[in-house]
């Protein structure tokens, strides 16, 4: 008897909404056939406390393409969320957000790997996360990783979607064999996907990048822009200042950064003006402008950047 009488107790029965409901809708029913005027109160039984909510959220510190970045995050999140959202680095494309076409691939501590299924949570403990934007040397052509310049000599690509993955899939490959056969391309491309059916280039242009880190001589199928018939450089030019600015509020597509980007060049003392849908680099001539004008400039284009 005793342990039926604890049953009892533990299945207790709670009020739920659809019963509080019920309740009220009998009492109105009842007041009105009976003609009288009553108060009806439904006490509802005690409840149990809630339990605390779950922590949905950490600080982690990212090593992204050689810059520590410090930035909190929901622990659900996906490191390309974190990059393009919360740090608004536009270093890699989101296909299917399914870790099915490799577009979003960078490379954590030498391997490839989707961005959009790894979560950030998991590498604030000192892995090295390298994207496209990280690989190129320095500026112009020259600076270019052998991958970067290949693709685009070979036209390794042509929307342009998968190429990032493309390419630092193809990275992680060369970083440890810079001489692979056809097969071994094949396979370590094997999860990127080319919709564009792009992939007899793609892998000619893997193979090119290959000899050139190999330190053979290789012809490309375009032509090599020297420095001859390369845009003359001029005075403001070569002493230009710039600086990369996060947008306050992102643009919808790229194509509104060409407009707005077609319009500061126009601003004078901006020369050149290039970005993504999340950040800007303008450059400008010092001696014509500051940094807090040219922020000035931004803001009165209707796009302000975060300090």
């Amino acid at each position: 008897m005793a342990d039926d009488k604890q049953e009892t107790q533990r299945a207790e029965k709670v009020i739920t909404r659809r019963d509080f409901l019920v309740s009220n809708a009998a009492a109105v029913a009842i007041g009105v056939v009976s003609g009288s005027t009553f108060a009806s109160t439904v006490v509802a039984e005690p409840q149990a406390a809630l339990s605390p909510a779950p922590v949905r959220a950490r600080r982690v510190t990212l090593d992204i393409d050689g810059v520590k970045e410090d930035v909190s995050i929901d622990l659900r999140e996906s490191l390309w969320e974190t990059m393009n959202y919360e740090l608004g680095l536009a270093n890699s494309n989101l296909g299917c957000d399914r870790a099915q076409c490799g577009a979003c691939a960078v490379v954590v501590d030498g391997r490839a790997v989707n961005s959009c299924s790894l979560l950030s949570a998991r590498l604030g403990r000192g892995q090295k996360i390298l994207t496209v934007a990280g690989i190129a040397s320095g500026p112009g052509l020259q600076g270019l990783h052998p991958l970067q310049r290949a693709f685009w000599f070979e036209g390794g690509f042509q929307c342009g979607i998968c190429t990032r993955g493309f390419i630092m899939a193809a990275y992680a490959l060369l970083q440890n064999n810079k001489n692979p056969t056809t097969e071994q391309i094949k396979d370590a491309l094997a999860g990127n996907i080319c919709r564009c059916g792009e992939y007899t280039k793609i892998l000619t242009s893997v193979k090119k990048a290959a000899a050139e880190l190999r330190g053979e001589k290789v012809t490309y199928t375009a032509p090599w822009i020297s420095e001859e018939t390369a845009r003359p450089v001029t005075a403001a030019a070569a002493n230009s200042a710039s600086r990369q600015f996060q947008f306050v509020t992102p643009l919808g597509t790229i194509e509104q950064f060409d407009d707005l980007a077609l319009d500061l060049k126009q601003k004078p003392g901006i020369l050149d003006v290039s970005g993504t849908e999340r950040t800007i680099t303008p450059v400008w001539d010092p001696a014509r402008l500051d940094e807090a004008r040219v922020r000035q400039i931004l803001a009165e284009s209707g796009h302000a950047v975060r300090p």
